[in-house]
């Protein structure tokens, strides 16, 4: 079975991972896999696919106003399809959905598109996403899937769409607890004070991330403890913002600004608190990875983020206010039975439902389904 997947920009995000880690498993069922990346630029995490056995493509989808160029792109796709002889297209990219789907249809090969959040919408507008949703479906034979609850219920509830739910995953042989010592020996390698009380969030820096909350929430957590370091993992448009606003609240030596990272793991057992206070995800793969850890998380109570704590509490769920996360991590830093309580929930939660080997047959049956 030959898969073509259909990515924007190859970034260390949560498909892009995901994909990656579970590489060998399709590989072993028979699939060649390839990768299409349609931003402008092709992302650096395109050698990470390489790596993993994927052919790698770049050809970016121009916007929708260059009419004449997007007819271009399509043609373009369409001879792919045809001279590379795939068997599904999957898509990842929300603007690329319908195009993608069609031009699939064209050439009788089965396409599947992953709603890998909760999309929101305007008024205006809505009429025409529930036009793309139906006119995939029911005339491209489009299969969709959700990744989460929250994204399963928004596409049913608010676009009266019916989907496939299947659970992201996270790669267990490079997410596990830290061993005996290990913590401390990472602390040493990263120059970290044995005895400081470290924070870290794991994401691509945006509106929607929303880390300045976690920075707002800073001055009170130092004021607790001196001894605070906040590990800020990921780059991207609200990075040099989000630097500005550390100088600005007073709290620049607090933060370590590290980029984005290969081995996120080391980072994660160096740490007490995992912290995500995003305004809406679809199922974070960063938390899942997080609490794969042992790290008690604290997390804002909104759409992808609340799925966590839907068997029990498996994390701290908050209102979405600043001034609540410092006093939550304040409780955590001097609550150790009840951070070690909220790990041990929660690695037991995303061990039985985010397992690479289940949900990726999973996949594997939606490619293969009628």
């Amino acid at each position: 079975m030959k898969i073509l997947h259909i990515l924007h920009e190859l970034k260390f995000s949560g498909a892009e991972i995901m994909y990656v880690d579970a590489a060998q498993l399709f590989q072993k069922k028979g699939c060649t896999l390839t990768v299409m990346a349609t931003a402008i630029k092709l992302g650096e995490y395109a050698p990470y696919f390489e790596r993993a056995g994927f052919k790698v493509i770049h050809n970016a989808l121009p916007p929708l106003k260059h009419f004449f160029s997007r007819i271009k792109f399509y043609t373009k796709l369409i001879k792919l399809l045809r001279k590379g002889n795939y068997n599904v297209v999957h898509i990842h990219s929300h603007r690329a959905m319908w195009g993608f789907s069609l031009c699939a249809w064209l050439v009788h090969i089965k396409s599947v598109y992953t709603f890998h959040n909760v999309f929101p919408t305007k008024t205006i507008t809505y009429p025409y996403h529930i036009f793309l949703r139906w006119s995939a479906k029911h005339i491209f034979k489009c299969r969709f899937q959700t990744i989460s609850d929250s994204v399963f219920n928004h596409e049913l509830n608010f676009y009266h769409n019916h989907t496939t739910k299947i659970y992201n995953w996270y790669g267990s042989n490079r997410f596990y607890p830290a061993r005996n010592g290990e913590k401390e020996l990472v602390r040493k390698q990263l120059e970290i004070d044995p005895d400081a009380f470290v924070l870290i969030s794991v994401g691509g820096c945006s509106p929607v991330k929303r880390h300045s909350e976690i920075i707002r929430a800073l001055p009170s957590i130092v004021a607790k403890n001196p001894n605070c370091l906040y590990l800020h993992l990921g780059k991207g448009e609200s990075e040099m913002e989000e630097i500005q606003l550390a100088k600005e609240y007073g709290v620049a030596k607090c933060v370590r600004f590290c980029g984005n990272q290969e081995h996120v793991r080391k980072y994660l057992i160096a740490s007490d608190v995992y912290l995500m206070p995003s305004r809406f995800e679809g199922i974070p793969i960063t938390t899942i990875e997080a609490m794969a850890c042992n790290i008690p998380t604290i997390l804002y109570d909104v759409p992808g983020l609340r799925d966590f704590n839907k068997s029990g509490e498996n994390c701290i769920l908050i209102p979405e206010d600043h001034k609540i996360l410092a006093e939550k991590v304040i409780y955590l830093q001097s609550n150790t039975e009840k951070s070690f309580e909220l790990a041990e929930r929660a690695k037991a939660f995303v061990d039985q439902n985010f397992n690479m080997e289940t949900n990726v047959v999973k996949i594997f049956e939606l490619y293969n389904s009628n």
